[in-house]
């Protein structure tokens, strides 16, 4: 090495210079090296992006559910897939949360294919904004790695950062694996509910003494309204096209049923001035049309049997009926009338702490 005066820098030799290169190659290349291996890797969960994830979270969930998927169960998935065709809305639902149910949401994806999925429905309860966590679907070759856990808790999260006091989600109440999971998240059962379709065969109630129907009214809304409180509870009627004012006798309830657009007939079963109890009847858009019963606690069978008899004889529809109600009430009258058990869901609640925006 010489030190050159006239520039006032060292100079090296072309040997020294090699050597120089070497060693800092060496080092950056080991530098490179150890940065790669520290590097996290790429999460497998990410937000839905309806833009390239709505068809395969279809056809996943579609495979997942084949075999409890009802005709409303069906046409949601057949929504989603024809939403694929509507850049324009697609474009529209990347950026809005209240957009559509199935478009909210994480996915897990392997090797660019998408093989696990949890959908997030907002919804509100008295001015407080709740999610439901649903679709909680893993391809059958990735499950048993966790993949349901993970994406449960990613749902959790994004429920708690929003300030919402509790998640809530429903499970078939023979999926015992589930149960087990939501269980060790901090799930808690709240209810269970079976959903009831009918089918052509039924027999004929036996009449008691005394018992006649009539038209709901006023005077004995109060009764009607208590037990249908206490049958479809906001917290797991929402979801429902269930609007207890729709119901209600007189001029305020044709108010509420012209504004709604709805197409409601009512039957009461009394006896003397007595109410025993009321069954509603709803046009939807649905695949079949829904019932409401308002019975009191602990009524006899021989009512519920009655009043759904009746409300089947004089539907001015021939369309199917559905009837959704806790779990193994009045079950052998509901089956007499000529319902068939579709499934029993068991609602779950987790609530969460104060979260962070």
């Amino acid at each position: 090495m010489i030190h050159d005066k006239r520039i006032g820098e060292f100079t090296c030799s072309a040997s020294f210079r090699r050597w120089i290169a070497v060693k800092f190659i060496g080092y950056f290349m080991a530098t490179i090296t150890n940065t790669l291996s520290t590097a996290p890797a790429e999460s497998p969960i990410r937000p839905f992006d309806p833009r390239r994830d709505l068809e395969p979270v279809a056809d996943l969930v579609e495979l997942c559910f084949a075999d409890t998927l009802d005709p409303d169960g069906r046409e949601y998935i057949g929504r989603m897939r024809a939403a694929v065709n509507h850049p324009s809305f697609l474009s529209w639902a990347a950026t809005a949360e209240w957009s559509h149910p199935a478009l909210n949401g994480y996915i897990w994806h392997h090797q660019g294919r998408i093989v696990g999925n949890v959908s997030l429905i907002p919804y509100y309860i008295y001015s407080q904004r709740y999610y439901l966590i649903a679709n909680v679907a893993v391809h059958p070759d990735f499950r048993r790695q966790g993949i349901a856990r993970r994406l449960t808790e990613q749902a959790i999260q994004h429920a708690q950062q929003r300030n919402s006091p509790s998640a809530w989600l429903h499970v078939r109440e023979d999926n015992q694996a589930a149960v087990n999971l939501y269980n060790t998240l901090g799930f808690t059962e709240r209810a269970r509910r079976t959903t009831w379709f009918s089918v052509p065969e039924f027999s004929q109630p036996s009449m008691l003494p005394g018992m006649r129907f009539t038209i709901p009214v006023g005077r004995t809304w109060s009764e009607q309204r208590s037990w249908l409180a206490q049958d479809y509870p906001a917290e797991l009627s929402w979801h429902m096209p269930f609007r207890m004012n729709l119901l209600r006798p007189g001029i305020v309830g044709e108010f509420y049923r012209f504004l709604y657009n709805a197409t409601i007939h009512q039957w009461a079963l009394v006896s003397s001035s007595r109410l025993l109890g009321a069954i509603a009847w709803q046009t939807t858009s649905g695949y079949a049309n829904p019932l409401w019963l308002a019975i009191p606690p602990y009524s006899d069978e021989r009512l519920v049997h009655a009043l759904l008899v009746h409300a089947r004889q004089h539907v001015p529809s021939t369309r199917p009926l559905m009837l959704d109600y806790p779990a193994r009430q009045y079950a052998e009258a509901i089956s007499k009338a000529g319902f068939s058990a579709h499934q029993t869901l068991m609602w779950m609640e987790l609530k969460l702490g104060k979260g962070s925006s």
